[in-house]
């Protein structure tokens, strides 16, 4: 996981990796800097967007994993309707970091990503239906059926495209007040 001051059409923002090396498993350290990541996006009152591609705690690390992810959580929670939060599936989303798309104003979806908690093996061991990875959480079943994704893209570049033109219309927080563009629409129409 890392983080970093970042542009998109130059409006600033707090951008976050959660990148998939290693599968994006999420460590203990990983979950800390997710949770300062947030903090600090919350404190400096800028613009939250998160790239994310990951399998969730890493199970060997055990419950401190799960402690960690859990203080991302918080903190995310604690960014909810006071900075803009987009994130941006790009790979595999699963377990804990799935949930995380249920915070955020905007979820961009990459054409082969997926989302889930559980996986199509859980669900045939359950319910005795096989799916496939894209069949319960892809790309087009969040964007058409669950609503879980606003925008689907074709990649990242642009998924950043589109992160600019989308941060182009929002206030980088809760107090301010969001760009203005030039109109020549009259006022007294």
């Amino acid at each position: 996981v890392a983080f970093a001051l970042g542009e998109f059409d130059g409006r600033r923002a707090l951008v976050v990796e959660i990148a998939d090396d290693d599968r994006g498993v999420l460590r203990p350290a990983d979950g800390e800097n997710l949770a300062v990541a947030a903090r600090t996006a919350r404190e400096q009152r800028l613009p939250l967007v998160c790239f994310v591609s990951s399998s969730g705690a890493a199970i060997d690390e055990g419950v401190a994993a799960v402690h960690g992810w859990g203080i991302a959580a918080r903190e995310f929670v604690a960014c909810s309707g006071l900075v803009p939060m987009v994130f941006c599936v790009t790979g595999p989303t699963v377990s804990g970091p799935a949930l995380l798309l249920g915070l955020a104003d905007v979820v961009v979806m990459v054409a082969d990503a997926y989302a889930f908690v559980s996986g199509p093996r859980m669900v045939e061991h359950f319910t005795g239906e096989e799916l496939t990875n894209e069949k319960l959480g892809g790309t087009a079943i969040h964007f058409r059926t669950s609503g879980v994704a606003h925008f689907t893209v074709a990649d990242r570049a642009e998924a950043d495209e589109l992160i600019g033109e989308l941060l182009s219309y929002l206030p980088d927080h809760a107090d301010d007040e969001p760009p203005r563009w030039p109109c020549t629409d009259p006022v007294d129409r």
